[in-house]
């Protein structure tokens, strides 16, 4: 027999938190909980008792539906992403003073100043580089996100010394 559902999701309600602090950092915390809830739900109508315990089998639906919400936003945004670069590629970059570029580009790694180069001042595009230098195109992100954080830091500190 059955627990009431209620109860069942006061027990769980700890592992669904625990599942929200795991996997949901780009959720905000309610629609993350409501996620959590709905996949308790479900795990809880299509439970086979003959197939093992139910805790087990929640814990892994529910962890498989917030892993398959993170991938649907990951494809949705990389596909943005690519749009945005694709339509603005013909945005061209003034030109900027060697030694101010410098200056910006001092902390950042080889393969950060490589990116920046590259993408934002030749205006080429992030699979080419991958491409190019036999790497995945998430490496390249990788790359883009670290140097934009720098350079990003580096802005902030400049404006403050003015």
């Amino acid at each position: 027999m059955k627990k009431p559902f209620e109860k069942l999701l006061a027990n769980f309600d700890p592992l669904i938190k625990t599942m929200i602090r795991r996997y949901s950092y780009s959720l905000e915390f309610d629609e993350s909980y409501q996620i959590g809830r709905i996949a308790l739900w479900e795990a809880y109508e299509r439970f086979d008792p003959d197939k093992g315990a139910f805790p087990a089998y929640a814990q892994r639906y529910i962890s498989g539906r917030f892993l398959q919400i993170i991938n649907k936003k990951c494809v949705i945004m990389t596909h943005a992403e690519d749009h945005i670069l694709e339509e603005n590629n013909s945005f061209v970059v003034p030109f900027l003073d060697d030694l101010i570029v410098n200056d910006y580009l001092q902390n950042l790694s080889e393969r950060e100043r490589l990116y920046v180069n590259e993408i934002i001042l030749k205006q080429g595009s992030m699979k080419e580089l991958a491409c190019l230098e036999g790497v995945s195109y998430e490496t390249v992100r990788s790359w883009r996100k670290n140097a934009l954080d720098k350079l990003r830091i580096k802005g902030i500190a400049m404006n403050k010394d003015k």
